[in-house]
């Protein structure tokens, strides 16, 4: 008897010593046939929708790699500190300007700050905000 050309098998080995193996077992044994009409076809199902979940990540060697290893360099990192230190410098210029000028907003050369009263605003109060932002520069 010849077997047929497009059936593939693997096979599946548990270790009952092992706790995830034991769930796994536990499930294919109680299966519910009225749903699941075999093992074979629960594992396809539980395997494909694992697949299907991770979508582009790499489940599978990929042979031809196009894409380039994601790696953050030194000059990348430089770069994101010196913005977050300007931004961080602006903020507290405009910090500063807000509690000086009594909760007018002051313009900073990199920001577009708007000319209106915010009285309201607790942080034109805090002298913690004004001594940090003398502290900066």
């Amino acid at each position: 008897m010849m077997a047929k050309q497009s059936i593939i098998k693997h096979c599946l080995r548990l270790n009952m010593q092992n706790e995830q193996h034991q769930r796994i077992q536990k499930v294919l044994e109680g299966l519910n046939k009225d749903i699941h009409k075999s093992e074979n076809q629960f594992i396809i199902k539980a395997v494909d929708f694992y697949i299907r979940s991770f979508e582009d990540d790499d489940i599978m060697e990929k042979l031809h790699r196009k894409k380039k290893p994601e790696y953050v360099t030194v000059e990348a990192l430089e770069d994101i500190r010196r913005e977050l230190e300007s931004s961080m410098k602006d903020e507290m210029i405009r910090l500063l300007g807000t509690a000086i000028t009594g909760g007018i907003t002051v313009r900073t050369a990199g920001g577009t700050g708007q000319d209106s009263r915010r009285a309201e605003d607790p942080e034109a109060d805090n002298p913690y905000m004004t001594e940090a932002a003398n502290r900066w520069g």
